[in-house]
């Protein structure tokens, strides 16, 4: 049966970029955007990714996460949440967010209960961002299984839409349970969208991710 808590370990792995804020600007500056790269797991770049995107505040950055009005019918908001630090198969991250923000959603109950969330870290600046996108990538190149809270979490590359700079997709399979997670460098951002569940199904994280990477990209051109 999968509920909010068993999902836990799966989210912990899924959101694995995931690191502790350490502070905001409550001054925008711009950011130089990152050269792309591209690899086996990671998508080539977009045509159009996002130019001199800004450096929002916290409150920007949380404006600008999917809310519960532009969901598909029969979601519900499960709250904002406060990342925590896991990363897979506790690979080391170059650099720190420095604002992190992340919503999460739910969908049914019982074995029919589907949970997705969506996330904007940004960081100083678009190289540190795509430095840690590389980090990412290259620990998923060798990252396939671990133990994590007494589970046996595995992972498997998985194809994604071609957004922002570049993009990167993880199956995560745990007790039974399948999450989809979708990451997206975009500028100064790692975007990532994810959905659990006993049937896990790419749609859903695909359009979400869509729809988040096209809300950031609008308020940081504002």
């Amino acid at each position: 049966m999968l509920h909010r808590n068993h999902f836990g370990v799966l989210a912990a792995a899924a959101l694995s970029v995931t690191l502790t804020a350490c502070g905001s600007s409550d001054n925008p500056t711009a950011a130089k955007p990152a050269p792309s790269k591209s690899s086996a797991v990671a998508s080539s770049a977009s045509s159009s990714p996002t130019p001199q995107a800004a450096l929002l505040t916290k409150n920007q950055l949380a404006s600008a996460l999917l809310p519960l009005s532009q969901m598909p019918a029969g979601w519900s908001t499960e709250g904002d949440d406060t990342p925590g630090d896991k990363t897979f198969c506790d690979y080391r991250q170059p650099h720190k967010a420095r604002i992190q923000v992340s919503r999460s959603f739910q969908k049914g109950g019982g074995l029919t209960a589907t949970v997705a969330a969506v996330g904007i870290r940004q960081y100083a600046s678009a190289s540190d961002a795509a430095e840690s996108f590389t980090a990412m990538e290259k620990a998923l190149e060798t990252c396939r299984q671990e133990t994590y809270q007494g589970s046996v979490v595995t992972y498997a590359p998985m194809s994604v839409d071609k957004l922002g700079d570049r993009s990167l997709g993880v199956r995560i399979e745990s007790d039974g349970s399948t999450a989809l997670q979708q990451f997206t460098l975009d500028g100064p951002v790692l975007i990532n969208v994810g959905t659990g569940s006993l049937n896990a199904e790419a749609d859903t994280a695909t359009a979400l991710l869509r729809d988040q990477v096209g809300r950031y990209e609008a308020a940081a051109r504002k």
